[in-house]
């Protein structure tokens, strides 16, 4: 007795000081799929794992967005330590193309009433048509993703596929019948009360079984700046708010004083950079864009009649073409808004550069090269320094050889604030 007492003592001190499971993560994906959204959610279950979560909730509710970044999402998903349990919700929403891929990756799928999945047909950047050897591609790509996720799950293969091949999407209902999905959730308790024993089925791993009564979430939703990240994470127009930024600081080092081309440069340099660092960028094609500027910046300072221009607008072009790797099912106007930028940008490279040197080449209207070699009077005797009266101001002067006062003299040189002078010839 006294030993079944020790016992039960010990087993009561052990469950009392087990730590308490941490908070089950409900991921919001409720923007397009792009770079900060990847980003966003493969940290998010990271976090989870390393915090000892139960489970992640992953809620979708997204039109979409780019294969590449569908891909790494899915990658988190299927790499996870701990379940994850994609719900499409609340109620309206929609895991449509990009979405339905990321829903099926999930180890338990859920959609609460009056949500739609489906309709994963390849498209362009803008919902256009591909060419058909790049859609019939693509679309095998994701269609062999989509059987890779979903057999090893029991989910009927060729309804997944349909959502590519023929743009079929399904209601929640529809989407139950066909067991593509689990559960039928309305809102957080009631998706944890339906998932408390269901067995996750994981691809590579373990089948868990999942214990979700009594847990609490915790909501994750992206912040203000990796919204803001979001609107340019687009490698178009962050490729373009470099070629502007690289214009305008051009124009202020090699036109200085406009002040308000070197300030609208700086700061769509810094936006361009902002978006570039979730973005996949090729370190060849930002050193091609900057070594272009600096060949046009060259150009003025070294006259090397247009060649370092014509070099620098090479560069620039091959630049922009390989400043973000060709990725599969990226849109396909990506290319051609870049490199279209990249010669309106070398143009006006080239333009400004052949604007500095015929500048360059005008006479001197002030300094220096204005006043050296002129013949003006003494104002005073020099002997050695003195006054002369030279383009509207009063000058010190210092002569080689003693001048009386309104005799003239020859300007030689500039010595800081004094002009170094000497008698004229006779007759100047």
């Amino acid at each position: 007795m006294r030993n079944a007492a020790a016992a039960f003592l010990f087993g009561s001190l052990a469950v009392s000081a087990a730590p308490p499971s941490a908070p089950v993560p409900v991921v919001n994906l409720d923007t397009e799929i792009h770079a900060v959204s990847a980003r966003f959610v493969s940290q998010a279950i990271k976090e989870a794992g390393e915090a000892g979560a139960p489970l992640v909730i992953l809620r979708i509710d997204t039109p979409g967005g780019r294969l590449d970044s569908t891909r790494a999402i899915t990658q988190a998903i299927l790499g996870s330590p701990v379940p994850v349990v994609g719900w499409v919700a609340p109620p309206g929403s929609q895991a449509a193309s990009a979405g339905f891929i990321v829903l099926m990756s999930c180890d338990v799928a859920a959609m609460a009433p009056g949500t739609n999945a489906g309709a994963a047909s390849p498209v362009g950047g803008s919902g256009e048509d591909l060419p058909k050897t790049i859609a019939k591609k693509v679309g095998e790509d994701v269609s062999a993703l989509l059987r890779s996720v979903t057999e090893p799950r029991g989910r009927p293969v060729d309804d997944a596929v349909k959502a590519v091949s023929d743009a079929a999407s399904y209601s929640e209902t529809e989407a139950e019948k066909r067991k593509l999905i689990e559960v039928i959730a309305r809102d957080i308790p009631d998706l944890l009360a339906r998932l408390d024993g269901r067995t996750a089925k994981r691809v590579g791993k373990p089948d868990v079984i999942l214990k979700t009564a009594g847990l609490t979430t915790e909501i994750k939703e992206m912040t203000r700046r990796e919204k803001f990240l979001g609107v340019l994470a687009s490698p178009a127009l962050a490729g373009l708010l470099f070629l502007v930024g690289l214009v305008g600081l051009y124009s202020e080092l090699s036109h200085p004083g406009a002040i308000l081309p070197g300030v609208l440069g700086a700061i769509c340099l810094v936006l361009a950079l902002f978006a570039m660092s979730v973005l996949p960028v090729s370190g060849a094609g930002m050193g091609l864009l900057v070594l272009g500027a600096l060949f046009f910046f060259l150009e003025i300072k070294l006259a090397a009649h247009g060649v370092l221009a014509v070099g620098g607008a090479v560069a620039i072009v091959l630049g922009a073409i390989l400043l973000f790797p060709d990725r599969p099912g990226a849109p396909r106007g990506e290319l051609a808004t870049l490199v279209a930028g990249a010669v309106t940008t070398a143009t006006i490279l080239a333009l400004l550069s052949f604007r500095a040197l015929a500048v360059k080449r005008l006479p001197d209207r002030t300094g220096a090269g204005v006043l050296v070699g002129q013949i003006v009077a003494a104002r005073t005797a020099l002997a050695p320094t003195g006054k002369i009266f030279v383009d509207g101001a009063i000058w010190e002067a210092r002569s080689s050889a003693p001048v009386a006062a309104g005799e003239n003299v020859e300007i030689m040189a500039l010595d800081g604030l004094s002009i170094l002078v000497r008698p004229a010839p006779k007759g100047a």
